[in-house]
């Protein structure tokens, strides 16, 4: 079980992500409270040590705009968190060669399976996040029977995000049975800041509950 936390906004807070166990860490490009620049993202992947892959959350307009981020922040992983179309995740993958490409579906718009299953051809790894007017972030679980459907049908690798939190990421976890589980408001304490014990607890709570079936 691999544990994302996203929307980090600074070095220090991903570095406490990093050493709480965190497998990857998230940076948000897109619309989002939790949004950052490109120069803050970057001083954020050069902070993080090579074992934690650092994400950068997009809504590009363009190809070009997603690989001028790539090229200057030098992420492990894109997620394409908007309304991409197929052949646009497709040509930022060929244009980014080494770099993993997430796309999100939203779930509860309709047409999931059916959007997960074209993604799956083009994109590296499908993320399920709850379907909000800002694409994300909204704190809000959504239907899990559905993603428990989409993890069975879909070939690569499914991450869960949307609501979870350490009190449900355990039960979660048992339901979806995903890759991976992502989180940003669900770990947060003041000022959007990531409150190391939530982190901690909800890392251990995800991971404990995958045993025996990852």
């Amino acid at each position: 079980m691999k544990v994302k936390i996203c929307g980090v906004c600074t070095p220090e807070d991903a570095m406490k992500c990093a050493e709480a166990g965190a497998d990857a860490v998230g940076m948000l490009l897109a619309r989002s409270p939790r949004r950052i620049t490109v120069e803050q993202a970057r001083a954020i992947a050069k902070t993080l040590p090579p074992a934690v892959r650092p994400v950068i959350v997009m809504m590009p307009s363009t190809v070009g705009e997603a690989v001028d981020a790539a090229h200057a922040i030098r992420p492990g992983a894109i997620q394409l968190q908007g309304d991409e179309p197929p052949e646009m995740v497709s040509e930022i993958k060929k244009a980014l060669p080494g770099t993993c490409i997430v796309k999100a579906v939203h779930v509860g718009e309709g047409r999931e399976m059916e959007k997960a299953l074209e993604y799956e051809k083009v994109a590296d790894a499908i993320l399920l996040d709850t379907a909000s007017p800002n694409r994300g972030g909204s704190g809000a679980i959504h239907d899990w029977a559905i993603s428990k459907r989409i993890v069975a049908a879909v070939k690569k690798p499914v991450i869960l995000a949307g609501g979870l939190n350490p009190k449900n990421v355990a039960s979660a976890v048992r339901e979806v049975r995903p890759y991976a589980v992502d989180v940003a408001s669900g770990v947060e304490g003041e000022g959007r800041a990531k409150d190391i014990r939530l982190v901690t607890a909800f890392i251990e709570n995800a991971k404990e509950a995958s045993d025996g079936h990852q």
